[in-house]
């Protein structure tokens, strides 16, 4: 089963546009790897487990009612319910048929065609997806520890665990771990520091031998300064740098990326002016050296 995120909110105004390279996406590890097909293909159904086991059932629950899902059946089978109401919620999917005192939801794919069979086993603790060509994915949730393992057809395993004191969700396969959240890998010593700087991680991807990941911080210095200090660093580290800027209404914002010769190493730093100082959000990739 696949499920499309909901779309990014619109770039301000005064952002510049991003030159080509740096606008493909950061992804250590290949499409066909465990990790990204939990990521692509059931994230929205994770997440969504994830945060009825960290003790926010009543609104889940609630969300539900607002949706038409039967109040009995929350109580029932809250997985169940929550797994229509996930459907429900996804333009792109449609339900062809549904059978409460069994678990199951038949769901079709709107832009593939492709249809999917869910069931979901209240006592048990599992979730099984099987597809039109008979490949089975299944879930199974653990609340005592706020984890969710996810099996495919070949026997791959995934781990999500989720920290709702922390703010993070971490996923461990066999090809690597990816973090989401205040706990994410730091950056390697290569990418430039901001003096002063406290950077929050958000993502961060250890897979195939290389790493990549993002993080933000916040600055009252100037946009241009910012900028000036991540290009001249970019370049002391031997790397190639590539500087855009855009100045609206006296407010800079800009974009300055980086790669070294082998392209083995990428880094993009995105400025954006705020109110007071501006935000800055720092993309890096080090893919794995060939042997």
């Amino acid at each position: 089963m696949s499920t499309t995120p909901p779309p990014a909110p619109p770039t301000a105004p005064t952002t510049p546009p991003i030159p080509a390279a740096a606008a493909q996406p950061v992804v250590a590890a290949n499409k066909s790897n465990t990790l990204l097909w939990v990521l692509g293909g059931c994230g929205v159904f994770i997440v969504l487990c994830i945060v009825v086991v960290a003790g926010l059932g009543f609104f889940v629950m609630h969300k539900a009612k607002q949706a038409g899902i039967d109040p009995e059946l929350i109580q029932k089978n809250p997985a169940l319910a929550v797994a229509k109401m996930t459907v429900a919620a996804n333009p792109d999917l449609e339900t062809v048929s549904n059978d409460d005192s069994t678990g199951t939801i038949v769901v079709r794919d709107k832009k593939s065609g492709k249809i999917s069979t869910m069931r979901v086993d209240s006592e048990k603790r599992t979730m099984t997806v099987t597809d039109d060509q008979g490949k089975t994915v299944t879930m199974k949730l653990d609340p005592s520890n706020n984890r969710l393992v996810v099996t495919d057809d070949q026997g791959k395993t995934a781990t999500i665990t989720a920290n709702p004191d922390a703010g993070n969700m971490e996923i461990k396969g066999p090809d690597g771990t990816v973090k989401i959240g205040a706990n994410g890998d730091k950056a390697p010593g290569w990418v430039p520091t901001y003096p002063g700087s406290s950077p929050q991680s958000t993502f961060s991807v250890s897979a195939n031998g290389g790493q990549s990941g993002s993080y933000v911080f916040a600055t009252q210095d100037a946009a241009d300064k910012v900028l000036s200090y991540y290009a001249d660093q970019i370049k002391a580290g031997g790397m190639t740098a590539s500087t855009t800027s855009n100045n609206t209404d006296g407010k800079v914002s800009g974009i300055v990326s980086g790669t070294d010769q082998d392209r083995k190493r990428t880094v993009v730093v995105t400025v954006i002016p705020e109110k007071d100082g501006v935000q800055v959000n720092v993309t890096f990739e080090e893919k794995k050296s060939a042997n």
